[in-house]
């Protein structure tokens, strides 16, 4: 796949983070940590109008915050996740 054709299918952050979450959980997500199943996306703001923020999730069980990169070979890297 050459560099086009990659803008083309990902042209922003959220469809990045999309298409990695539909790879990683299938629509399922689950915490890295506890593997609970119990997860909400993380919410910087409570407005009705206002959506979680993209790509960070909470997880009611162990409390833990995590991205779709945690527990991966990606964990580390300074990327926009």
């Amino acid at each position: 796949m050459d560099f086009l054709t990659v803008m083309e299918k990902y042209p922003d952050q959220a469809a990045c983070i999309t298409h990695l979450e539909k790879i990683r959980w299938n629509d399922a997500p689950k915490c890295p940590h506890c593997e609970s199943h119990q997860v909400g996306r993380k919410n910087e703001n409570k407005d009705e109008d206002k959506v979680g923020r993209v790509g960070h999730w909470n997880c009611i069980d162990c409390q833990a915050s995590f991205k779709v990169i945690c527990g991966t070979i990606f964990q580390g890297l300074q990327v926009l996740l």
